[in-house]
C-alpha cells in the first residue's frame, strides 16, 4: 500500500476479492494467500508489462492501484505499518499481477508447505481486475 494511503482496508475483502485472492482499493493492494500463516512473498517492479508464463503458476489474478507518495509498504495483515518493508517506487498508476504456486503442497494450513507468492507491478493506466488462472482449494 502507499505509505500515505487512507483507504479503509476493512472494505477490501469483497466476495470478488476473496475469489480472486486479490483485494483492490485506490492506493492499496491486498494479496490473499491460501494459508493463514506467514508465507514467502516476492515483489517485483518492471518498467512495462512483463511476459509471464502462467503455466508455471497455480493461481493468477490481475489488479491495479496507485502510489502517490513514491513509497510502497509491504506487510502482512497483522503487521505494524511503521515496521513494514518499504520500496521506493515512482508515483503513479500501476497494474499488478498476483501469482501463487506450490499450492498442491498445502495439506494443513499451519503445516509447512512449498507455496510461493509473487506480486509483479508495472506502470499502467489500465484498470483490469480479473482472474487469469484459478486454483480451487481442496
Amino acid at each position: 500500500m502507499d505509505t500515505e494511503a487512507d483507504d479503509d482496508t476493512s472494505e477490501v475483502w469483497t466476495d470478488e476479492a476473496l475469489d480472486l485472492k486479490l483485494g483492490v482499493l485506490p492506493n492499496t493492494l491486498a494479496v490473499g494467500t491460501f494459508r493463514n500463516v506467514d508465507v514467502p512473498v516476492e515483489v517485483e517492479i518492471y518498467d512495462s508489462e512483463p511476459d509471464i508464463d502462467l503455466n508455471e503458476w497455480d493461481h493468477a489474478s490481475k489488479g491495479y492501484f496507485t502510489i502517490k507518495s513514491g513509497i510502497c509498504a509491504v506487510f502482512g495483515c497483522t503487521d505494524y505499518l511503521p515496521d513494514a518493508a518499504k520500496i521506493e517506487i515512482n508515483p503513479g498508476a500501476y497494474a499488478a499481477l498476483s501469482l501463487a504456486k506450490g499450492l498442491d503442497s498445502i495439506t494443513e494450513e499451519w503445516e509447512d508447505a512449498d507455496d510461493i507468492y509473487r506480486v509483479i507491478l508495472w506502470p499502467s493506466s489500465i484498470k483490469e481486475y480479473k482472474a487469469l488462472k484459478t486454483h480451487e482449494n481442496t
